[in-house]
């Protein structure tokens, strides 16, 4: 029998390991940017379903994502009566440490958008006791030489950022990950030079 849960004490072991593990020597706002999203971003094609390909992680969500494989984010309209349009539900999930092992999923709230791709981020946002904002930026939107779809998303608080590498399909071609990852690194995004980490997606689906 498959067991779905919904772990909150992930969240909770991030916000204390970004508290009480050492900071760079350098200032909160030097590390958290404010980077322009991508040029005419329409919320309504980027919902569904995105496989996680990479990413550039600081330790506080590495802790956080410690033995995920089979990550994917899927979003979706805002269920709630009165939000905006542009608002977007979104259901971050992973397999831990094995394509069959414990799936955890984690509920984001993303509002306030202004400009067309940049968000507010909420982690948890029905849990007052847990929850937490920070940035949220969609940085790129393309297809590569196979026609899959991707998608560069940037998030960040205080001295924590990742940059995820997003895709359709759980693949995307070599040479337009690498071009990616460049053009992250020239916009200033990864100051503090983090390795690229390829996410495992092999004999999940």
């Amino acid at each position: 029998m498959k067991v779905t849960r919904i772990v909150y004490i992930c969240l909770v072991s991030f916000a204390v390991f970004s508290t009480v593990s050492g900071k760079p020597s350098v200032r909160t706002s030097e590390i958290c940017q404010d980077p322009m999203p991508v040029s005419n971003f329409n919320y309504t094609t980027f919902f569904g379903r995105w496989f996680e390909i990479g990413k550039i992680q600081t330790p506080g969500g590495a802790a956080f994502q410690k033995g995920c494989q089979c990550t994917t984010a899927d979003h979706s309209k805002s269920s709630k009566p009165d939000a905006e349009p542009s608002n977007v539900d979104t259901v971050f999930g992973c397999r831990k440490w094995w394509p069959k092992g414990l799936l955890v999923k984690t509920k984001v709230a993303l509002t306030n958008m202004n400009p067309p791709g940049n968000y507010t981020e909420t982690y948890f946002p029905n849990i007052p006791l847990i929850s937490f904002d920070q940035k949220f930026t969609v940085l790129k939107r393309g297809f590569d030489s196979q026609n899959n779809e991707y998608t560069v998303t940037y998030d960040c608080s205080g001295q924590e950022y990742c940059i995820h590498f997003m895709g359709r399909q759980p693949t995307i071609d070599d040479t337009t990950l690498e071009m990616l990852i460049n053009e992250v690194i020239k916009m200033g995004l990864n100051p503090l030079n983090i390795g690229f980490e390829r996410v495992k997606q092999a004999r999940c689906w």
